[in-house]
């Protein structure tokens, strides 16, 4: 069984929150895609004039999705499947006076939906007690109808799609460290498996969250006194074991695969992944991965950080041979 103390779970976690904090890097690109909104009123004005000034929202690349519901009940049943949603705009009176309170209830403690950002808006403010409502419902902000200019609309909005955003990155991010740890004590407790090449690789497949065994060419690879050797491949490259680096056939990715190998890096350029891992006895491999199109800043970490904790792993490959 391998044990991991808190000085090992410490150093993951401080490297993890100084790449959090940076903000440069977790940019994203111009269209990131849409984030959906629960618009919950049963007046259909509410709808369309939110509808209106929520038309050309963007913010960091991101489109909001508008879904509409005219009840409560009509709520419940558009968040059983079309979730997950980022925000839910939601009126207090509909078909009781305390709708929107027990749906916002229902989705914090029976849904167990922490991450949605959820903005009360009344008609009827003296109803509905602000201080009370924010305490006992964990609703994130408070806002009578009236009061809602566009300009105030929008920055609201543009708060709660920025705190969703950063929840969910931390809980992507602890996810990630959940399979890290997974991976590497299911890799160290294999001991001498003459598949652990094999592993190593479907390891990081969940270490990226892609489906290992996806039909996509994989390899890893050794670099030897007399040259580089596939030790293993995965998905269309799986007939490459055992052999010369040669055989891969694909001049251009052989010479990518030695630059990476010579660089130690990680090397993403858009579809091909090379990661570099290094055993505590210095031998050096790497591992390719083809049709890797989603890589960002996160998986770059999880899968530097995976590498970097697999060494030992590595050494009994080593001894195995």
């Amino acid at each position: 069984m391998i044990l991991y103390n808190a000085q090992d779970i410490q150093f993951m976690t401080d490297d993890l929150s100084a790449l959090l904090n940076d903000n440069e890097k977790l940019k994203p690109p111009h269209d990131e895609g849409t984030l959906k909104v629960l618009i919950v009123d049963d007046e259909p004005t509410v709808h369309a004039i939110t509808a209106l000034v929520l038309k050309d929202f963007q913010y960091r690349g991101y489109r909001l999705e508008l879904m509409s519901a005219y009840s409560a009940a009509e709520a419940r049943e558009i968040l059983a499947f079309h979730g997950p949603f980022a925000l839910i705009l939601l009126d207090v009176i509909m078909e009781t006076d305390d709708a929107g309170l027990t749906l916002a209830r229902y989705i914090r403690e029976e849904l167990k939906d922490s991450m949605v950002r959820i903005i009360l808006r009344t008609g009827q403010p003296g109803m509905v007690p602000q201080r009370q409502v924010m305490r006992d419902y964990e609703i994130d902000d408070y806002k009578e109808k009236a009061e809602l200019t566009s300009e105030r609309f929008d920055a609201t909005v543009t708060a709660s799609i920025r705190t969703y955003l950063g929840f969910r990155k931390l809980e992507q991010s602890r996810q990630g460290l959940i399979r890290i740890l997974g991976a590497i004590r299911d890799v160290e407790s294999s001991g001498l498996d003459e598949d652990l090449s094999s592993r190593i690789l479907d390891q990081i497949e969940s270490v990226m969250n892609r489906e290992s065994n996806s039909g996509m060419g994989s390899i890893l690879v050794a670099d030897e006194e007399d040259g580089e050797r596939i030790l293993s491949g995965r998905g269309i490259h799986k007939e490459l074991t055992d052999c010369n680096l040669g055989k891969l056939n694909n001049p251009k990715i052989i010479e990518m695969i030695r630059k990476t190998l010579k660089s130690g890096k990680t090397v993403h350029d858009g579809r091909y992944l090379m990661t570099t891992l290094h055993s505590k006895k210095g031998e050096r491999y790497l591992a390719y991965f083809e049709d890797v199109t989603d890589f960002g800043d996160m998986e770059r970490y999880l899968v530097e950080l995976y590498a970097s904790h697999v060494n030992v792993s590595l050494d009994n490959m080593l001894l195995n041979r």
